[in-house]
């Protein structure tokens, strides 16, 4: 068997579907009803994700995850039209290549749910170094219907870019930046601050690791309008459909 570390491995391990999706609820803090769930992927065996995904980001076969798990949601979606909604994540590796774009709406021309119900969620994990790639595609997306939620949000050195450049309707504040904004006033103040550009950026907030029940109150009060984490859901597998 192909090690899944190199690119053909990966690209086999795709083809092959060798991963399980999980879904995870994000709920509304205002009533606790569940808003959508995000899928998440995972190989067998393999406790270190990150190690398997920056390679095939970085040799560009993360787009193979990508597609499969976009054409997997609409499958799921189709099914079950009235279902809860789907985020499935997009690397900036494969946002920012020429050809993706077109691949991704051809895709998408299979949809007979609600585009409301496809959430497309944009990793932070790869700098983009030109945004126009991205910027296209996500303002096309988002035009047809598709809510746009930039991820990891305070993660990373290229939020605020991020945030400049591109549509969206949703920001995932990252579960580390929670985390040290309720344990110290520095960092509180500095996510009030990002928060308090809601109504002028016309965006909704997730607070994403809210694993205890302390930390969900606190993003409750600071005004979140969801949550993400152990406290509200923990990934149950989702049922492969073929």
């Amino acid at each position: 068997m192909s090690s899944l570390h190199t690119a053909e491995g990966f690209r086999d391990h795709i083809s092959e579907q060798r991963f399980s999706v999980f879904r995870q609820p994000i709920i509304n803090l205002s009533d606790g009803a569940v808003h959508h769930h995000e899928w998440l992927v995972r190989f067998d065996d393999e406790d270190h994700l990150e190690g398997v995904l920056r390679p095939a980001e970085v040799s560009g076969v993360i787009k193979d995850l990508d597609l499969s798990m976009l054409a997997q949601a609409i499958l799921v979606l189709n099914k079950n039209p009235d279902g809860s909604g789907i985020a499935i994540n997009l690397s900036g590796a494969s946002v920012d290549k020429p050809k993706f774009k077109s691949t991704v709406l051809a895709c998408l021309t299979a949809l007979k749910a609600s585009p409301t119900k496809l959430i497309i969620e944009l990793t932070e994990s790869w700098d983009m170094a030109d945004l126009s790639l991205a910027e296209s595609l996500l303002s096309d997306l988002k035009t047809r219907g598709h809510p746009i939620c930039l991820d990891d949000v305070g993660a990373g050195a290229a939020s605020i870019r991020y945030l400049r450049a591109l549509p969206c309707n949703w920001l995932k504040i990252d579960g580390g930046f929670v985390a040290a904004a309720f344990n110290t006033a520095r960092d509180r103040a500095i996510l009030k601050a990002l928060l308090s550009l809601r109504e002028a950026l016309d965006v909704r907030f997730i607070a994403e690791g809210v694993e205890t029940e302390e930390i969900r109150k606190f993003v409750t009060e600071l005004g979140f309008d969801a949550a993400q984490g152990y406290a509200i859901g923990r990934p149950e597998a989702e049922p492969r459909i073929s």
